[in-house]
């Protein structure tokens, strides 16, 4: 055995890459096709149309027992709007179509009358696209869509904690 102030030649010697680099041999998910990419957008868009639908008549009635108000509900169905107004225009940018669909979460929206109901309906659909959001930005190849996508899904995060249903 060799003194300890000399290495012994005869143990092999272990190397081990950093885990920080870990991400830089993942395998990275290929972007999405164009057919993809445009259902998923009117997918989108017709959710967000639900939304802003639903919000539209909510936002009118009494929220005495909805531990939310009126405002609130309204600047929600403002940013389900714009949203509705972006992804049109990103669709037609693509040379695809705008669904002209309503998603089915407005009628199911609709059956409901109790506020607590309404708002753990609401939490559910904001935060269905919140999850499609962070499950397809990274496979977003066009900059200018993944940036607004980016905001949708930061704005959708805003509106679920404004929004939270109680209990």
């Amino acid at each position: 055995m060799a003194p300890p102030d000399e290495p012994d030649t005869d143990e092999p010697i272990e190397v081990a890459s950093p885990v920080c680099y870990a991400h830089e041999f993942e395998q990275m998910a290929p972007p999405l096709a164009a057919a993809e990419l445009i259902a998923f957008l009117n997918v989108l868009l017709e959710s967000e149309r639900a939304g802003a639908r639903v919000l539209a008549r909510w936002c009118h009635e009494d929220t005495a027992d909805a531990a939310i108000d009126g405002q609130t509900l309204a600047a929600v169905r403002d940013d389900e709007a714009r949203y509705c107004a972006g992804l049109t225009a990103h669709i037609k940018r693509l040379g695809a179509s705008p669904s002209p669909s309503t998603g089915r979460f407005y009628d199911k929206a609709m059956t409901l009358s109790a506020w607590p109901d309404r708002l753990r309906f609401l939490d559910k659909g904001q935060s269905w696209v919140a999850r499609e959001l962070r499950d397809k930005l990274p496979r977003i190849a066009d900059r200018d869509l993944s940036a607004f996508l980016q905001e949708m899904l930061e704005r959708h995060e805003h509106n679920l904690r404004l929004c939270a249903a109680p209990g």
